[in-house]
């Protein structure tokens, strides 16, 4: 969420081995999305912070910068690198990209998001709008229609004061895997996603 802390970021120096079978899963479901291509430094950067990044925000409900900045580098790598791939500007991915960047901005600044969700959701926007600025577009509505049902069951059960931030990451995460997950099912032919 932003705030800095002198405490120490849990899981990030000792990873349990679930993480590490967690993220070898994500790496390969990565390079199966989009193989050796822009997008994929995002992608490996992803798939290597995410179990952190879940388990941080659920237990502190804040997004730490030292796992999601570097993600910001990554994306501008992967857009330099479409542009000397292809020899034009993703203008796309970039108009795509900062749609979404001001949208939740302006939810953070209504009280609704994180910064480090904004950040994240940049980065999540940044890799798949390479690919697809539908993509991009998709995982960001799957992530709010998730977190919108999530929030009505919680408080259908009452499990959470009202009051009480729920924690988004993991939520943009789930729909970013899930995304990338249909786009590598469409790259070997089991559906059909642009």
């Amino acid at each position: 969420m932003g705030r800095m802390t002198s405490e120490p970021l849990p899981l990030v120096r000792c990873a349990h081995p679930a993480q590490a079978l967690i993220v070898g899963l994500l790496l390969c479901l990565s390079f199966a999305a989009v193989g050796i291509a822009p997008g994929v430094v995002t992608l490996v950067w992803l798939a290597m912070v995410t179990p952190s990044l879940v388990i941080i925000d659920l237990r502190l409900r804040r997004l730490p910068n030292v796992l999601v900045v570097p993600g910001l580098a990554a994306a501008f790598v992967d857009g330099c690198w479409a542009t000397v791939s292809s020899g034009e500007f993703p203008v796309a991915a970039l108009l795509t990209t900062s749609t979404v960047a001001v949208v939740m901005l302006v939810l953070n600044l209504v009280g609704g998001l994180g910064m480090g969700d904004v950040k994240l959701s940049v980065v999540m926007a940044g890799c798949l709008s390479l690919v697809s600025p539908l993509l991009a577009v998709l995982a960001l509505m799957l992530a709010f229609f998730v977190g919108g049902g999530y929030s009505a069951a919680l408080l259908l059960r009452r499990r959470e004061p009202r009051g009480r931030r729920m924690a988004f990451g993991p939520l943009l995460l789930v729909a970013f895997w899930a995304v990338v997950a249909l786009r590598a099912l469409s790259s070997i032919g089991v559906v059909s996603v642009s």
